[in-house]
């Protein structure tokens, strides 16, 4: 059985469509739940993003939103073996027919973002990386719904998509409020960019962070964001 082990719990993911990975750590770590009480993690694959901010936050409580149903009921799995159990819900579902009697003032995802025609083979791997399966107008116009007015949204998505996902959150009144442009290696060029928008206005924050150094070992910063979480200090 694939098991990732985080300090505080442990991920089951031997069925899932998509495994623990650096793009989920990142924004896992980066993700500030303060005062937060509600949230929502759409897409939620092995539920690690809902998993490592219930870690940071005691009192707040999430719905995790997975349409794969192998990967509902490893989510499943994962929040039950966890200390936060009684804060933490899956609904398999498609997120586009979601709807809820309550906002969210934090909404975070990894989305499927991939956006060439060739897709993967593994039609549940294709479904939970291609965006196809969750086109990021209706994903944001379906944000935009159910998050509160001072609420946040948090993404991470590759350097060259992140034009088109401000300008479309624009339509529908989000505004750019923070920005990390992650590299990949000091020196090397932007591979992710984590970004936060909110429909409450505020001045524009913006952050680099390298995760490996020139010598290609884990920098100093990324060994410092993770250190409640991983297992094994790098």
């Amino acid at each position: 059985m694939s098991i990732f082990k985080f300090k505080q719990f442990k991920v089951v993911q031997a069925e899932n469509a998509m495994k623990v990975g650096t793009d989920a750590m990142l924004l896992g770590a980066f993700v500030n739940p303060a005062n937060r009480k509600l949230g929502l993690d759409v897409g939620a694959g092995t539920g690690v993003l809902s998993l490592m901010i219930a870690q940071k936050n005691d009192t707040i409580c999430f719905d995790a939103i997975e349409l794969d149903q192998k990967s509902a009921d490893e989510c499943a799995l994962n929040f039950e073996n966890s200390k936060w159990s009684k804060r933490l819900k899956v609904l398999r579902m498609n997120f586009l027919d979601f709807d809820a009697r309550d906002s969210y003032d934090l909404i975070v995802s990894n989305p499927p973002y991939h956006r060439s025609t060739l897709l993967n083979r593994d039609p549940r791997k294709a479904s939970a990386r291609h965006e196809a399966s969750l086109p990021m107008f209706d994903f944001i116009k379906n944000v935009s719904r159910l998050i509160t007015m001072d609420g946040e949204f948090w993404i991470i998505i590759p350097a060259e998509n992140h034009k088109i996902w401000t300008k479309t959150c624009a339509q529908f009144g989000f505004h750019l409020i923070e920005r990390h442009s992650i590299y990949g290696k000091e020196g090397g060029e932007i591979k992710r960019v984590i970004l936060v928008y909110s429909k409450t206005k505020i001045l524009l924050e913006e952050f680099s962070f390298a995760i490996r150094d020139v010598s290609n070992n884990y920098t100093e910063d990324y060994k410092e964001l993770t250190r409640e979480y991983h297992h094994n200090l790098l």
